[in-house]
């Protein structure tokens, strides 16, 4: 009876050693999931205001938010999978920052009315600002997945700690 109550209490203790693991590897990809729901809902909110405004130019934060679904399918698996690729946010990213980019630069034409009709000329200003913010935050992005498919980031060193603490007990 006794060494069945080990061999419970062994199983357990696995068992939590082992989900602790997936869990703080599931962490390692926390600040992607925060910052692509952030460019969703910046495309959602951005496709009401178009919807509003009866523009044809609604397509483009509409795809937006389609090219993220990807990314969000590719971090719920990481909670299983451990693989330090990210080949959908890496192309998610990109296309965001080049999609910011042209924006940014149709901020200087014309063309402003079309995408930001809600915006008076004044509002031009916090746009521009957030396009490059959302250009730097692509960046940044860009440079954790290299980090993390290179197996560079400090959050691994953290994990490989973690690890050899629980190998110990």
């Amino acid at each position: 009876m006794a060494k069945n109550k080990k061999q419970e209490q062994k199983r357990i203790e696995e068992q939590r050693k082992k989900q602790s693991r997936e869990t703080m590897s599931f962490n390692r990809f926390l600040l992607f999931r925060y910052v692509a729901a952030f460019f969703f809902f910046l495309n959602l909110y951005w496709l009401v205001l178009l919807i509003q405004g009866h523009q044809l130019t609604l397509l483009l934060p509409l795809l937006l938010m389609v090219a993220v679904l990807p990314v969000v399918w590719e971090h719920f698996k990481k909670l299983h999978n451990s693989s330090n690729e990210l080949p959908y946010s890496k192309i998610y990213f990109w296309i965001q920052l080049g999609v910011n980019f042209a924006l940014l630069l149709i901020c200087m034409t014309p063309l402003f009315a079309n995408f930001y009709p809600f915006m008076s000329v004044r509002g031009k200003t916090l746009i521009i600002t957030m396009l490059i913010l959302g250009i730097l935050l692509c960046l940044f992005m860009e440079r954790r997945v290299n980090l993390i498919e290179h197996d560079r980031d400090r959050y691994l060193k953290t994990m490989q700690e973690y690890n050899d603490a629980l190998n110990k007990k």
